[in-house]
């Protein structure tokens, strides 16, 4: 690894991926290239363009690729940002960039959703990371950040990390508020904790954060639905503190008006992470013996809306 300014490939550069990637490459801590599928047009020429309540700003990768197999050098970290969609063989759409001593990073939401990697490359370091962020993509190329803008990040399944530690330096010095952890698992059921709840009912009421939070039967419905997910946590060796749910109702609450991103994705005919966010809940419920009737209940309703909805799966 170059320790000055590694090689760093992105895959899956949506919203989140070109906004935390332009952030990194902005600062000029490393050599930042992308993958670029739908959008490859427009970035190969023109690069991205993020508009931030924190100050725009532009970026031009250093190479775009269609995909991994053009890439010649191994990164020192290939991080994936793309959706976690069922029928996206991810191991597949990387593996010709992973080099021998490339740390893998996964950058997504959803809980259980590192085995894939994690057997497919099990002699590469894989580390789990999360993101707290309100950001859109509007146009090709064009990014909209609402709010937020950090991460976390720890070696998966859990424990010590140099290369991990490393990470979390480098968007440190690239002013993206970075937490370095050692059980990860824990830090996902905390995000699964505002996800499981607020991607679903956003879908399910077509409505923001705000107009959730402005009805008090809908806030109650999110309250059941997190402590549906405290006690899985629980029950998985997690536990989470119970003041996290008003916790985190008081942050979104404060948060400036936001869609989710499983609600854009409805509302742009996309796929939904329905699977990763609340899915893979209900299974952890069946393994564990722990009963999760609200998760149950907004998962056939998903469900339902996700097969009435023509969708294409883009990775």
């Amino acid at each position: 690894m170059n320790a000055a300014r590694p090689l760093v490939l992105m895959s899956g550069v949506g919203a989140v991926g070109a906004y935390f990637g332009g952030r990194l490459a902005a600062a000029g801590q490393a050599e930042l290239r992308v993958i670029c599928r739908s959008d490859y047009e427009e970035v190969a020429a023109h690069g991205y363009s993020i508009a931030s309540p924190n100050g725009d700003f532009h970026f031009q990768p250093s190479r775009v690729y269609r995909s991994a197999a053009e890439c010649a050098d191994a990164p020192d970290y290939l991080i994936i940002t793309s959706k976690v969609l069922p029928g996206i063989n991810q191991p597949a759409i990387v593996g010709p960039a992973v080099g021998p001593h490339t740390t893998l990073v996964l950058i997504q939401n959803g809980i259980d959703i590192e085995k894939d990697l994690a057997r497919a490359f099990p002699h590469n370091e894989l580390i789990s990371g999360i993101a707290y962020v309100g950001v859109t993509r509007i146009a090709p190329g064009k990014i909209v950040h609402t709010d937020g803008g950090t991460l976390k990040f720890g070696r998966y399944p859990q424990g010590e990390s140099e290369s991990c530690r490393k990470l979390t330096a480098l968007f440190n010095a690239a002013q993206v508020g970075t937490e370095y952890h050692t059980d990860m698992q824990r830090i996902r059921w905390e995000k699964l904790l505002w996800n499981a709840p607020f991607n679903p009912v956003s879908v399910l009421l077509r409505a923001n954060t705000s107009q959730i939070m402005n009805d008090p039967k809908t806030v109650e419905l999110i309250r059941t639905l997190m402590h549906e997910i405290i006690a899985l946590a629980a029950a998985d060796g997690w536990p989470l503190p119970e003041d996290n749910i008003d916790k985190l109702l008081k942050y979104t609450a404060g948060f400036r008006p936001y869609k989710p991103s499983m609600l854009i994705d409805f509302e742009h005919g996309r796929p939904m992470e329905v699977e990763a966010i609340v899915g893979n809940a209900l299974a952890a419920g069946e393994r564990l013996g722990v009963a999760t009737p609200g998760l149950k209940t907004i998962y056939a309703l998903l469900q339902y809306w996700q097969k009435n909805t023509a969708v294409t799966a883009q990775p």
